[in-house]
């Protein structure tokens, strides 16, 4: 819903002019009437304009509405300040045509070019004497992500060759990446809004998330922070007190109803109650042998138990356009969650990338002939239903798979110019509820068609 702090609609506005001006004149303005061709020719234009500037000076207060250099603001009262662009690298060789007796400096900042993108070298090197070439890492002299995907080979000029008058040629021999764009309005308002979040030294989760979408907040849209679990399999002694036989385990993060309790060297669980008993209090497992089950007269039992460690975090991020976070990335993440000034001393830090689920759209949707084509827009066209739907399934983790939604965005879209099938039958996707690190995946197969049909569906 769209806060208005003053009246911005144009029909209004005009209606209220014209009202003025009709009891300042003392009698009715009608159509042609010279009075009121002003007012709505030259005074309503202007007086929309500036009530909607006026409103729009007044919603940039609030963070929902602010943009640009006021959202830059607000992040400053917080202690956020906006990602900026970062530089995209690449490798560079420089070579001579032969070897010279004597070594050759390449220093810092030299400039080469292909593509129309300039790059410079981050550090001085040395070709040594005998060699014919030397790598140094290039950094393009522009952030963003314009630098990146610069193919192999692609860099061949060298612009500052008065520097290194001997180089003969110079070649990148890897592609460019690692370039991003400043941090976009979306991503840092949400940032901004979730900011009070970092100021526990506890390890919070939603601390843990704040610093995980701060890692790269222009890829990553969302973070789930979990305390890690683990699969404990051990073999416990058992200890014979007044003819009963006990086993212990002690833990503070052992999950009772996932124990399964085996004969030792057996894959063949025991049963509960008929072969043991367990009660778990004061932080000790206590499994008691019933003295007539299939356990009596073992002297050690096998046991599987689900434990949650203290202390240790298990971070799963998503990116914004659904794919899984490359190797690159996860280890942006850990390296923002485990920096010293963020990290209890006592967390063991753990980032996964999410397991992922596909699914299909197939669905067939009822119009009207008048309103065919528009509808045809709204339900298929570029950012429409069926793409805004795959972009909200993809960019959350914990989001269980749900036509429902999709339903809606199709009969009750919410964006200007939209216009509602009226009916719609889907048969994909179905249903599916996924874990908490599970990300939802189109696969790619759409099936869509739409069927016109007047009167009342």
């Amino acid at each position: 819903m769209n806060l208005d702090f003053v009246q911005t609609n144009a029909a209004d506005i005009l209606n209220t002019i014209l009202t003025t001006l009709e009891n300042g004149c003392g009698e009715p303005l009608y159509p042609g009437d010279e009075r009121r061709l002003f007012g709505e020719a030259g005074l309503a234009p202007i007086f929309v304009t500036f009530f909607n500037a006026v409103n729009d000076g007044c919603r940039q207060k609030l963070l929902r509405y602010a943009r640009g250099e006021v959202l830059d603001a607000l992040g400053e009262n917080n202690h956020c300040t906006r990602k900026p662009a970062e530089k995209a690298e690449t490798t560079l060789r420089f070579s001579l045509a032969a070897a010279l007796p004597n070594n050759v400096i390449i220093p810092e900042g030299v400039r080469v070019t292909g593509n129309s993108k300039y790059f410079a070298t981050e550090s001085t090197v040395t070709l040594q004497a005998g060699n014919t070439y030397v790598d140094v890492i290039g950094v393009a002299v522009e952030g963003g992500t314009d630098y990146n995907g610069i193919e192999t080979g692609s860099i061949t000029e060298i612009v500052d060759t008065y520097l290194i008058p001997e180089i003969s040629s110079v070649t990148n021999t890897t592609a460019s990446s690692g370039g991003t764009d400043v941090e976009e309005d979306n991503a840092y308002r949400e940032r901004i809004r979730s900011a009070d979040d970092r100021l526990s030294t506890a390890g919070t989760a939603a601390g843990y998330r704040y610093y995980a979408i701060a890692a790269d907040p222009n890829n990553i849209a969302d973070a789930v922070v979990e305390d890690e679990e683990t699969q404990l399999s051990v073999t416990l002694d058992l200890y014979t007190k007044s003819s009963t036989k006990y086993a212990f385990l002690g833990g503070n993060g052992l999950h009772e109803d996932t124990l399964l309790v085996y004969p030792h060297g057996s894959s063949s669980a025991a049963a509960i109650t008929t072969d043991y008993t367990v009660d778990y209090s004061n932080n000790l497992l206590t499994i008691t042998i019933v003295s007539a089950g299939a356990l009596a007269s073992a002297t050690q039992i096998d046991i599987k138990i689900k434990d949650t460690p203290p202390g240790s975090v298990i971070i799963t991020p998503v990116r914004y356009d659904g794919t899984v976070p490359d190797a690159a990335l996860l280890a942006k993440v850990l390296a923002a969650c485990t920096d010293s000034q963020i990290k209890p001393l006592t967390d063991k830090v753990t980032v996964q990338a999410p397991t992922t689920h596909s699914f299909d759209i197939n669905l067939t949707y009822y119009t009207t002939a008048a309103d065919e084509s528009a509808c045809i827009t709204t339900v298929e066209g570029e950012g429409g239903a069926i793409d805004r739907y795959i972009e909200w399934q993809h960019s959350g983790l914990n989001r269980d798979i749900n036509p429902d939604y999709l339903r809606k965005l199709i009969l009750a879209p919410d964006w200007d110019g939209a216009v509602p099938a009226t009916r719609v039958d889907i048969t994909y996707p179905t249903y599916v509820d996924l874990k908490s690190t599970e990300l939802a995946q189109f696969s790619g197969n759409l099936t869509v068609s739409h069927v016109v049909k007047e009167g009342v569906i």
